[in-house]
């Protein structure tokens, strides 16, 4: 039976989630706040862990966006599902960016809840349709399209050489699987330096990625 834990300040809806999910869940902590829930995740071994935290959104101590990313941190197998009354178009966007996997409504039928944590469990995520078309709406608001890269002074080849520095790769691996001689790899890396007026690979990826060149 999987096990979950639920994470919200008022009790009397707190048990009211946990009169409605107990015969399908086995309901393993309820907690008051979100840095109490941190605090029994922290005190327990991951194997009594729940499988999935419902979280509430509104908590004084702790809000669930908050508690939702340090569960994360703590334990990143842990899923976790927003279960509040809150629609509130950032608060959505904040807690997906937080980490949740889910995002359902507690006025939702029991099915519904029930068919969250099940799908979390199994790889894949849930969001309640109102919330979905919300949370659509306000990252279409709030796009901004990145600027083109422009200026770019390396040639394709310069820019394939650099990421592969970047990434590590020694100069003769480079060389290897570009299939070109090792001097050829030092003359290029020599020109990317001297084109971004750089001295070290460090400094050339700090300035490629400020200015979007690879």
């Amino acid at each position: 039976m999987i096990t979950i834990a639920i994470t919200d300040d008022n009790e009397v809806l707190r048990q009211t989630v946990a009169e409605r999910l107990k015969e399908d869940f086995r309901i393993v902590y309820q907690a008051s706040s979100g840095s109490s829930m941190l605090r029994f995740l922290q005190a327990n071994r991951s194997e009594v862990h729940p499988e999935v935290i419902l979280m509430d959104i509104a908590m004084d101590e702790m809000d669930g966006i908050e508690a939702t990313y340090q569960v994360k941190q703590l334990n990143p197998s842990i899923k976790v599902i927003m279960l509040t009354a809150f629609e509130d178009d950032e608060k959505v966007f904040n807690a997906i960016k937080a980490g949740a996997d889910g995002y359902c409504l507690k006025e939702e039928r029991k099915e519904k809840i029930v068919n969250s944590i099940n799908d979390v469990v199994n790889g894949g995520s849930y969001m309640s349709p109102i919330i979905a078309r919300r949370a659509m709406r306000f990252m279409q608001e709030h796009y901004t399209a990145p600027e083109p890269a422009v200026g770019n002074p390396l040639t394709q080849r310069e820019q394939e050489i650099l990421q592969l520095v970047i990434e590590g790769k020694t100069y003769q691996h480079i060389a290897d699987s570009l299939f070109i001689s090792l001097a050829t790899v030092k003359t290029h890396v020599y020109h990317i330096y001297e084109k971004l007026q750089v001295k070290n690979k460090m400094a050339a990826a700090r300035l490629v990625k400020e200015k979007r060149w690879i």
